[in-house]
This record gives C-alpha cells, sequence and structure tokens, in this order.
C-alpha cells in the first residue's frame, strides 16, 4: 500500500473522529460552539450553561430540532446565531441579569418563547419579517421597550407581565390567539395596538392607556380590563365575547361595542366613575349575570332578551326607569334575583362590595323610578366616533 494512500485513509479516519454528532449540546465556554459549527441541524437541544461568561456566537447551526435553553447564566452578556432559522421547542431565557443583545437575524420559527428575569435586555434582532411562528410567547421582568421583531400570526398564551420599560406593542400580523392574552405590570402607559386580530380566547388588561382592537370580532372566554389609563374603549366588530369586565378603570368615560350580541357569562361595570352612560344597542343575551354600579345616567340595554343569571342596577345619579327594568324581570327576560336604585348614595355590587371608588358602604337596593329606560327606538347612539380604548388584567 502506498504512503500517500495510507496517509490519506489516515486523514479521513481522524475527520470522521472529530465531526461532532449534532445532538444534543451543552455549551460552556465558546469552544463549545465553535466545534458545532459545521452543524447544519442539531437534533435535540442546545444548553448554554449558567457558568458561560461573555459574548457567545452560534455561527454555522440552522436549525434547532430541540430548545435553546440557558437559565440562571448571570454572566451572559450576548447571544448571536446569525443563521438560525427555526427552533423546533423552546426558546427559555431566564435570569440572565446582564444580556443585553439577542441577535437572531434569520429566526423566523419558534415552538414556544419564555424570557424571563432579563432586565438589561432593551431590544430583539429577529429575522427581516421577525418570529412570523411561535406557540405560546411569555415575556416577564425584562428590560424591552417594544415587541418589535414578533411578527407572529396565531399564538396560544401570549402574557406580558413586569416589564417596567415596556411602552408599545404593535403586533400588525397577529389573527387569532388560541389562549390566553395578558398584559400586566408594564409601563403605566403602555399602548398595544392588535389592529387585525378577529378571534381569540381570553384577554386581560392591566395598567394600559390605549387599545386598539377594530378588527376583533370574537371571543370564546373572557374580555376584561382593569385598572387602566384609557379614556374610552372601542370594539366596532365584537359581536359575542364570553365575561365582560370593566373595574376601576378610573378614566373610562365611554364604552362603544354598537353591535354586541351575545356575553356567554357574567357582565360586570364597576367603580368607572367617570362613564356616564352605558349604551348597549344590540345586546340580546347575557349568559350570566349583569351587575352594574357606578355614577352613570344613561342606560341603553333596548334589544334585551334573556338575562340567565341576577340584575343588579346601581348608580348614584341615574336617570333611567328601574320599572322599566323590572319589567324585565316581570316577563322572565331576568331569569336570576332583580336589584335595582338609580339614586343610591351607595352604590354596591351583586356581592356587597363598593360600587363606586369614592363609596365606602355597602347600600340596600331598592327599586325606583328615574326619567327614561332608552329603548331600542329611542336610544341614541353613544361612542360611535370613540377612537380606540384600552383595557385591564385580571385580579
Amino acid at each position: 500500500m502506498s504512503l500517500k494512500y495510507i496517509l490519506s485513509a489516515l486523514v479521513a479516519s481522524q475527520a470522521v473522529f472529530a465531526a461532532p454528532d449534532c445532538g444534543d449540546t451543552k455549551i460552556k465556554t465558546q469552544s463549545d460552539a465553535d466545534a458545532i459549527n459545521t452543524c447544519e441541524t442539531i437534533k435535540g437541544d442546545i444548553t448554554i450553561d449558567k457558568s458561560y461568561s461573555g459574548d457567545l456566537r452560534i455561527d454555522g447551526v440552522e436549525k434547532i430540532t430541540g430548545g435553546l435553553v440557558c437559565s440562571g447564566g448571570q454572566n451572559v452578556s450576548s447571544i448571536s446565531a446569525s443563521l438560525l432559522t427555526s427552533i423546533g421547542k423552546g426558546f427559555d431565557l431566564e435570569g440572565l441579569t446582564t444580556l443585553t443583545l439577542l441577535d437572531f437575524a434569520q429566526l423566523d420559527s419558534v415552538g414556544s418563547i419564555n424570557f424571563e428575569a432579563l432586565p438589561k435586555l432593551q431590544s430583539l434582532t429577529f429575522g427581516g419579517d421577525g418570529v412570523t411562528k411561535a406557540g405560546d410567547v411569555i415575556i416577564a421582568n425584562t428590560g424591552l421597550v417594544d415587541l418589535n421583531g414578533i411578527s407572529l400570526k396565531t399564538v396560544g398564551i401570549f402574557s406580558i407581565q413586569n416589564n417596567r420599560d415596556l411602552k408599545t406593542i404593535n403586533i400588525n400580523n397577529l389573527q387569532n390567539a388560541s389562549d390566553l392574552i395578558s398584559f400586566s405590570g408594564n409601563f403605566d402607559t403602555l399602548e398595544i395596538d392588535l389592529p387585525n386580530l378577529g378571534t381569540g380566547t381570553n384577554m386581560t388588561f392591566q395598567n394600559i392607556s390605549s387599545i386598539s382592537l377594530p378588527s376583533l370580532e370574537k371571543l370564546t372566554g373572557q374580555l376584561g380590563f382593569w385598572g387602566t389609563k384609557f379614556e374610552t374603549f372601542s370594539a366596532p366588530n365584537l359581536t359575542q365575547t364570553g365575561d365582560l369586565i370593566f373595574k376601576d378603570n378610573s378614566k373610562l368615560s365611554n364604552i362603544s361595542m354598537p353591535v354586541l350580541k351575545t356575553v356567554d357569562g357574567g357582565f360586570t361595570i364597576a367603580r368607572d366613575d367617570k362613564l356616564s352612560t352605558i349604551s348597549l344597542p344590540m345586546l340580546q343575551r347575557v349568559n350570566g349575570a349583569i351587575d352594574f354600579s357606578g355614577t352613570f345616567n344613561k342606560l341603553a340595554l333596548g334589544a334585551l332578551k334573556d338575562v340567565e343569571g341576577s340584575f343588579n342596577m346601581q348608580s348614584t345619579r341615574g336617570n333611567f326607569s328601574c320599572d322599566d327594568l323590572s319589567k324585565l324581570k316581570s316577563d322572565d327576560v331576568i331569569k336570576g334575583n332583580f336589584k335595582c336604585d338609580a339614586t343610591t348614595n351607595n352604590p354596591t355590587t351583586s356581592n356587597g362590595k363598593s360600587g363606586t371608588s369614592s363609596s365606602t358602604s355597602s347600600g340596600s337596593s331598592s327599586t325606583s323610578s328615574g326619567a327614561a329606560f332608552m329603548t331600542g327606538a329611542n336610544v341614541p347612539v353613544v361612542g360611535l366616533a370613540a377612537i380606540f380604548g384600552a383595557l385591564a388584567q385580571l385580579l
């Protein structure tokens, strides 16, 4: 056998010996990352060890079938993967307290995103069009000022919590959410724009200053707003939702849902002290209870045909007739207990809690008459010109 042949065989055997297996990979140093640069696909997970320090570059990998994970890497300052297009499972980063940069210029698809306790991370660099495919997205306790780089059409859970610098969220492509959309504890004047979201499950919002939902048509679960800073809420195309809740929204003066027909649950309005008019001209059916308390003086429920639960209507200055509402009870439109007081000093919710932010004691409910209960024939169109509003989150 010639020396040339022997040398060639030896080189080939060494190359095979040195080739990475491209399976589950743990990265403790940059050398560990360099060792998989010839792998286009990692068939498993890449785990960044919590001992890693400094900048991390994953240069050759284009696809990870498993997850990209790091927990407790307090000295990881940046992570970049210039060719990576997809992560099959979770993109999970937790407790990377000095991380300032995520640079994934080609990333388009991930199984899920879970970012928590990344206080120095202010922005995301994801792909030309951003991440367009993901299951759940959970982002909490980061330094992000926006969510640019997330351009999903559909999402499961979309939970954005306690990101104190997050000022704007604009996800133009989002059309459907199959699980909870939730915002709370972010920058206190957070503005949310979801212009193409048409359907979803549960949506809850807290301490935001505006929200735009012009395309929303149907929710199968709860729509709830607590402690928001918006003045108007407009859902011009919403026809059906589950529980519907407006509580403790100190600036809310206008609710516009002109085509809402069905609430598949309870409908609560309480402690929204600047709300003077409640006009729901197309509302026909509430499958739970109606519980309205506050300082409103006009009420329009002229299309109401069925309330399966109880009915509590209390206001400090109502210019509506409890006699007309009582007729809905006698006609069996309202199936549950009935309470109405249009001019009580201490309006309360159905469970006896204060119905206004200034009221401190429970008042007994009585049946009284005001000037006029607005029917479908004479109800004014309230709030149709209202721009987009905002909402708030589960307690």
